[in-house]
């Protein structure tokens, strides 16, 4: 009998079976996919061919050569190792400690690893040109010192623009970085709509030296101190996509008084909790960060396979895995228990925007968008894009922020 992939989790933790890196990978990830539902998020995307010259202001980390950072995750194409295993312990919930900067944080560039020059996607390159990061307060149970937030924000004539509006902020999904809103940033500043979007805790580029604690609570933190030392405290729109849209309604639930509305594109919410993969962890985060695995989690996530799904959407996916806290804040989530996110859905009471692609083969809209519209407590409007998979914004940026500009101007 092949081994579903939640099997091969539990393994990891003992003998890291090596089946993942043998033929038989194709059928082994086709069984995980269809033992636990359809799991979430295979992320990030696409390349173009032509070669663009980085911004003078995208600073390069010196390059890291050995072949343990060529084994690492890349970049969230994998599926969220907390959603595609069944079961898993429910962490203990914790409201975040407000605390509150004595100034507006100072915005800084970002630095990346020096692997930025090889990504060939032009859209990929200006976004990275455009990150920037602030240094936040998190409570003592977290952190030991200020903690960066890493996130592409909107342009300055834009921000100040939208000044009186409600702030937007958008979550990436499991262990990617905001490059997967790479092609839907220029679209939604062409709308003239202003999105903050932020790397979720523990995965981007944000210096997290200081951070002890990178579980569901410490995220949650995290984004409460995004939104109360940056955006000032002002209630917002957030979303998030795939896991990163779970992020965003235990955030909501949580913090009622910080959310007005919601966004959910291909939302990961019903298969809960994380495998805590012990001390032999790093074996099995080498393991399932291969490139054939990888590869095949990308072409999962694409309707488009033969356009989108290229090698170089696996480098871009694959970047941050290169930053020298990730792997360290990785297994740190993993042994926390992960999300359990199924009875907070039933809790969400704001006006949601539920963004699905039809073709979606990881979370078929048919059988997770009645369950959505039936426990979403707050009204909710669902949209669905055609010829498209996992992620609508990427495969298609133009339709999601027609649809994403539209609804929020409808609400005001």
């Amino acid at each position: 009998m092949q081994p579903s992939f939640a099997s091969l989790l539990a393994l990891a933790a003992l003998s890291f079976n090596l089946l993942a890196l043998s033929g038989t990978v194709v059928d082994s990830l086709r069984c995980f996919t269809a033992s636990v539902s359809r799991p979430l998020a295979l992320y990030d995307g696409h390349g173009a061919d032509t070669r663009y010259p980085l911004a003078a202001r995208v600073h390069h980390t010196r390059r890291e050569t050995s072949s343990r950072a060529s084994a690492w995750f890349a970049g969230g194409h994998l599926a969220t190792l907390a959603a595609i295993c069944v079961g898993g312990m429910m962490p203990k919930r914790r409201r975040a400690t407000s605390v509150t900067a004595e100034a507006t944080p100072q915005v800084v560039a970002v630095e990346f690893p020096e692997c930025l020059s090889e990504i060939v996607e032009q859209k990929a390159l200006d976004a990275a040109s455009r990150y920037s990061q602030v240094s936040l307060n998190m409570p003592s149970e977290f952190a030991d010192a200020p903690v960066g937030a890493s996130f592409i924000g909107p342009s300055k004539p834009l921000l100040q623009q939208s000044s009186d509006e409600a702030p937007v902020v958008i979550l990436h999904g499991f262990d990617s970085s905001a490059l997967e809103f790479r092609r839907l940033v220029p679209e939604m500043e062409e709308r003239d709509v202003a999105v903050h979007y932020l790397d979720v805790l523990g995965w981007g580029f944000a210096d997290i030296s200081g951070v002890r604690d990178f579980s569901p609570e410490a995220k949650r933190a995290h984004i409460y101190a995004f939104w109360k030392q940056h955006l000032g405290g002002r209630p917002m729109v957030l979303g998030g996509a795939s896991l990163g849209g779970g992020i965003a309604i235990d955030f909501a639930v949580a913090h009622p008084e910080a959310v007005e509305r919601l966004v959910l594109i291909n939302p990961q919410a019903y298969i809960d909790g994380a495998p805590k993969v012990g001390p032999l962890g790093p074996l099995g985060i080498q393991l399932l960060s291969s490139w054939p695995l990888r590869w095949f989690a990308t072409q999962l996530a694409y309707f488009d396979k033969e356009k989108y799904g290229t090698d170089d959407s696996v480098r871009i996916g694959r970047l941050h895995v290169r930053t020298k806290s990730w792997e360290s804040a990785s297994l740190n989530y993993l042994n926390s228990g992960g999300y359990t996110l199924s009875p907070l859905v039933p809790q969400v009471r704001v006006p949601t925007l539920l963004l699905w692609g039809e073709e979606d083969t990881i979370l078929d809209s048919d059988e997770q968008v009645p369950r959505f519209k039936e426990d979403i407590q707050g009204p909710v409007q669902f949209e669905l894009i055609p010829n498209c998979g996992h992620v609508p914004h990427l495969e298609k940026p133009t339709q999601t922020a027609d649809v994403l500009t539209k609804w929020l101007r409808s609400e005001k």
